[in-house]
């Protein structure tokens, strides 16, 4: 017996009562449609029924049950209403069209009733606009979400128990050169060097023990043993399973701006230490030179055949003394380039006076060839490149077997509208593959200890790239080198004129030379009495002591000494005699500090560098003297 057969009439309304108040509060509408007339027809809506629909209660009672839905669902409103006597109650989506024409998206359970009065349809309704607008934003935000992380730039993985079971296609470039399929279900570590993956287990062990984060760390990849990925991990829970979430990035290019930033901090550290060993050996270099030309001054009191005996040897002093010369200008110049003038350059003039520098070594070691065609100015400064032609002909000399073939050819041509080359071949021993990009690497050198600083053919690099040029290396173990210098072409007008020949002037002056050095300023003194009258002091508090007691043609000073360096010196010549400043000839063993650099570039002032030939330095106080007239 059912619960119908147990209550009043009473009892009954008010069980309706509740049931429309519990519908109420729970947001259901309630409708009741009679289905045995023809047509079916409403008979019963609730109030909240009514504000679904968008009616009132009375428009709706005697409506047909699916009038007020979308045309597309009516087959199935009228199926469920046509159904059989005990069929199961059924629960559908269908769409309600108000009035004003919005529509609302309703989800409709209906059961079928057959009473003593007729069949009817009893059912439930409810708004589901706002679960279907959430579910469509929490749709958009996962394919927002999943748009984001499949196109990230950084690779994204989850890991189960050391088991990828999501990867990201970055993540699948960087670590297997591959798609994400192809690493689902597969080990971490199957992608990784044996320890590499070591160390990821050890990781992922204790952020699953720990249940906290770990700080970035850096992995190879089987795939590409070069590249290098960061990988920052978190623990996460998948699929209601512990699990790493993993982020991973390819570091390998900043990896390498690391290690370039930390070799420029060593070559500067180096740069600083030669500039400070070029000072100290040009110093005693300097008298060493002027103490030959002294010799060679005085030889002139000698037997003839004793003099020529002298001479010769004074001359392979010489020659030993001007390769330390070219050592420590390698430093100076490693240290420090100079910001020398650059202008049109007749190249082929600058090969044949650096083949002269080379001589001595050429002739007797190797036969050279030369072809040098005709070819326009190029952009640089002569001496810098004669340096470099320098340094890389002394190398291939080197490089010359002792038994073999012993030939160097230089070959000098245009090889665009834009660019002339000089290609310095020799039949040497080759430069092995596992070295050819070391050698421009300042101090790498393969000979012995005491035969080559490793400095030379990176201050050639440095001159030739400095003036928008290149050197190009091509090389065959046991055949031979060539270096080919690639130096772009003057474009402008300005001919190539020769330095000005400068004539020594037989005029009797007053020296003031300033030079902390004493066996430097002693030699000097010497050598320059021979000439003129000099007085030599020790510093600068001196020179200027000595201004104040007399006057001076010419005042030679050295650039760097304590207390008082060159520039100093000058400024303070400039504060108490305005215009004596401009006969300071400036001789310099090196500096330290980019401020004097920029002073001695910038300066009107002739500058000599130590070491330098004496008669260098009586042609710079006669053209100094000649620019300014008489002594002040």
């Amino acid at each position: 017996m059912d619960l119908m057969s147990h209550l009043t009439g009473i009892e009954v309304a008010s069980l309706w009562a509740a049931i429309e108040t519990a519908a109420e509060l729970s947001q259901l509408g309630i409708y009741v449609a009679r289905v045995d007339a023809s047509p079916p027809t409403i008979v019963y809506v609730s109030p909240r029924a009514a504000i679904i629909c968008g009616r009132s209660e009375d428009d709706l009672r005697g409506q047909l049950p699916w009038a007020i839905l979308d045309a597309a669902d009516w087959p199935q409103v009228q199926q469920a209403i046509a159904r059989p006597a005990g069929a199961a109650p059924r629960a559908f989506t269908v769409t309600v069209v108000q009035p004003s024409g919005e529509r609302i998206p309703i989800e409709l359970a209906s059961t079928r009733i057959v009473t003593a009065k007729g069949t009817f349809v009893l059912g439930y309704f409810r708004d589901v606009s706002a679960e279907r607008d959430a579910i469509a934003a929490l749709r958009a935000s996962e394919a927002r979400f999943r748009f984001l992380v499949q196109a990230a730039p950084d690779g994204v993985v989850i890991l189960v128990r050391g088991i990828v079971v999501f990867m990201n296609p970055k993540a699948a470039a960087l670590l297997l050169d591959g798609t994400p399929e192809q690493a689902i279900g597969k080990p971490i570590a199957s992608f990784q060097p044996e320890d590499d993956a070591r160390i990821t287990a050890e990781r992922i062990m204790e952020m699953l023990r720990s249940g906290k984060e770990m700080p970035p760390n850096e992995y190879r990849t089987l795939v590409d043993p070069a590249r290098i990925i960061e990988i920052k991990s978190v623990p996460c829970d998948w699929e209601g399973k512990p699990a790493v979430l993993a982020f991973a990035r390819d570091v390998t290019e900043r990896k390498a701006i690391q290690q370039r930033l930390v070799e420029a901090d060593r070559l500067a550290a180096m740069g600083t230490l030669a500039a400070g060993v070029a000072h100290e050996i040009n110093n005693p270099l300097t008298y060493a030179m002027l103490g030959v030309q002294r010799i060679e001054s005085l030889l002139g009191e000698v037997p003839a055949g004793a003099a020529a005996a002298i001479r010769e040897r004074l001359g392979d002093i010489e020659h030993g003394l001007s390769r330390v010369a070219s050592i420590t200008q390698g430093l100076r110049s490693f240290a420090r380039p100079a910001d020398t003038a650059q202008g049109p350059v007749d190249l082929a003039a600058t090969v044949e006076r650096a083949l002269k520098m080379v001589d001595n070594d050429l002739r007797h070691r190797a036969q050279l060839i030369k072809h040098l065609t005709e070819v326009p100015p190029v952009v640089g400064n002569a001496s810098r490149l004669e340096q470099v032609i320098v340094n890389i002909v002394l190398n291939a000399l080197h490089a010359l077997p002792a038994d073999g073939p012993q030939t160097i050819t230089l070959t000098l041509r245009p090889r665009d509208e834009a660019t002339v080359t000089l290609a310095i071949q020799d039949t040497g021993r080759g430069i092995p593959d596992d070295i050819v990009g070391k050698i421009f690497d300042p101090f790498f050198t393969t000979r012995t200890v005491g035969d080559g600083m490793g400095l030379g053919l990176a201050v050639c690099k440095t001159i030739v790239e400095g003036v928008g040029g290149a050197i190009e290396v091509a090389s065959t173990v046991g055949t031979g080198t060539t270096m080919t210098i690639v130096l772009p072409a003057h474009r402008g007008t300005a001919k190539v004129v020769p330095p000005p020949v400068q004539t020594r002037t037989a005029v009797r002056r007053k020296i003031l030379l300033i030079d902390d050095e004493r066996l430097v300023r002693d030699a000097l003194a010497r050598l320059l009495g021979s000439e003129h009258e000099v007085v030599a002091v020790g510093n600068g508090a001196d020179g200027l002591a000595a201004l104040r007691a007399g006057s001076f043609d010419a005042i030679v000073c050295d650039v760097m000494m304590p207390g008082m360096n060159g520039w100093d010196v000058y400024r303070r010549i400039a504060a108490e005699f305005p215009g004596l400043e401009r006969r300071v000839v400036f001789i310099s063993g090196g500096t330290f500090t980019s401020e004097l650099d920029e002073f001695l570039r910038t300066t009107a002032n002739r500058c000599l560098s130590k070491p330098f030939k004496l008669d260098d330095l009586f042609k710079a106080i006669d053209a100094t003297c000649a620019d300014r007239g008489t002594a002040l």
